[in-house]
């Protein structure tokens, strides 16, 4: 199909092989249709036998030489036919009343006193004188007892005048399909030599729409995956470099200390170190695993109040002294991930405890088939330039790495791809306490 698409239309052999079969196609549908139709009876068509309209045509011929013979009675018949001759562009001839002839044709000359013997194409005049006038062979116009070659140039002739209109009307009726199709393809061509951000526009055509919608979200996908892997890398890579950095000043340290307490210490912490590029790596391989897998949800219908206050108070012994936590649920049912959402829930709260001043409210309410939570602080807030960014991988606002912070930058972009498995979405607004507001929107499976 690609070697279709990437050649002119009327250039291609294929194309031109094509044309040919349909030619002969055509020609061959047209012969038949010829037979077929003249085999039927004249009560289908509406049309008289080629029979006696041949012979009606003669009619007024047979009735001026009968006059022209009975005007000259007294002179020989011969005579009289020998002077009609050159008036006629086929033979005439006297023969015998006793001229063997077909039944049909007696039959009819009995009855009309002329007959038309179509298998010879002559007319047969009874003189009522003991003689027959025979006129013919006579020319007759008629495709189908035409000779091969007119015959076979009558169809070339038809197929490709049906043929034209055909590809005319084929033209009119796809080439906006066509257009869409090498649209489509232009894209997949692009998208393959690597260029993520062509999108197939302008696909109007029922047929093949879809699959451009599914090429463009394909692509938008691809493109996401791509910017988040490399973002992901970057990052990774910045946050490796600090304790492999931390590790080297203290291998350094380690060959000129004197000190055996001092030598204990710096391999503690080089062994923290280890351990901190172990859980990174590991935190990291989590994440990446989780973001390929099409994680199937295990919805369950829960009330949202009682499960709501049950998560809060499993973080009483996380909050910090003096901590004010409001939970507010809403009153109702739905069916969600209870592992999933209890995890976005955490990581949101236990941000709020981290960075908030004295203050968290959690409100988990249900409007139509989504369920939204909502978590307010009363910290710093979020910068507005930096509201997408938190929600990426590795992504901090503060720029610390000691390890008394603790923590990657991965809580964030959790709460986000678990969203995302719940059809639903994770963004970041200004809290009415003046800090931030966290709202997570996640799809109900109870629809």
């Amino acid at each position: 199909m690609s070697q279709l698409l990437a050649k002119p239309l009327f250039f291609n052999r294929r194309i031109v092989f094509y044309l040919v079969i349909l030619l002969l196609l055509q020609s061959i549908i047209a012969y038949g249709a010829l037979l077929v139709f003249d085999s039927l009876p004249s009560s289908l068509t509406d049309m008289p036998d080629d029979h006696i309209v041949f012979r009606e045509s003669q009619r007024g011929t047979v009735n001026l030489i009968r006059m022209q013979i009975n005007e000259h009675k007294d002179r020989p018949l011969q005579d009289v036919v020998n002077e009609l001759q050159p008036y006629f562009g086929y033979p005439i001839e006297v023969l015998p009343i006793n001229t063997p002839l077909p039944d049909a044709v007696l039959n009819e000359l009995h009855k009309l006193d002329f007959s038309y013997d179509s298998d010879r194409e002559v007319v047969y005049i009874d003189l009522k004188d003991g003689n027959l006038l025979q006129l013919g062979p006579i020319a007759m116009r008629d495709i189908l007892a035409s000779n091969t070659m007119s015959l076979t140039i009558f169809l070339i002739i038809w197929a490709v005048f049906s043929a034209i209109i055909f590809f005319i009307l084929i033209y009119m009726a796809f080439s906006a399909v066509w257009k869409d199709l090498v649209n489509i393809r232009q894209t997949a061509e692009q998208l393959g030599q690597g260029n993520l951000k062509a999108r197939t526009e302008n696909v109007k055509g029922w047929l093949f729409k879809p699959l451009a919608n599914v090429l463009n979200n394909m692509g938008t996908h691809i493109e996401h995956l791509v910017s988040t892997n490399q973002t992901i890398s970057h990052a990774m890579a910045h946050e490796l470099r600090t304790p492999l950095a931390r590790m080297r000043f203290e291998l350094s340290m380690l060959e000129e200390a004197n000190d055996e307490q001092e030598k204990r210490l710096l391999q503690k912490g080089m062994s923290d170190d280890i351990n901190e590029l172990e859980t990174l790596i590991n935190a990291s391989l989590n994440y990446f695993k989780m973001q390929q897998s099409n994680i199937e949800l295990n919805l369950t219908r829960v009330a949202l109040k009682e499960w709501g206050e049950k998560v809060c108070q499993s973080l009483a012994l996380f909050k910090p002294k003096e901590f004010e936590l409001t939970c507010n649920s809403q009153d109702a049912y739905a069916m969600i991930d209870t592992n999933l959402v209890e995890t976005i829930v955490k990581n949101l709260l236990l941000n709020a405890f981290k960075y908030a001043a004295h203050k968290a409210v959690l409100n988990i309410t249900k409007h139509e088939n989504r369920v939204i939570l909502e978590i307010d602080d009363d910290g710093a807030g979020i910068p507005f330039d930096a509201r997408e960014k938190i929600f990426m991988p590795f992504a901090r606002l503060d720029t610390s790495r000691t390890r008394s912070t603790g923590g990657y930058g991965l809580g964030l972009a959790y709460v986000k791809l678990m969203a995302e498995f719940h059809d639903g979405k994770a963004f970041v607004v200004t809290s009415p306490l003046g800090g931030a507001r966290f709202v997570v929107s996640l799809k109900s499976g109870d629809e």
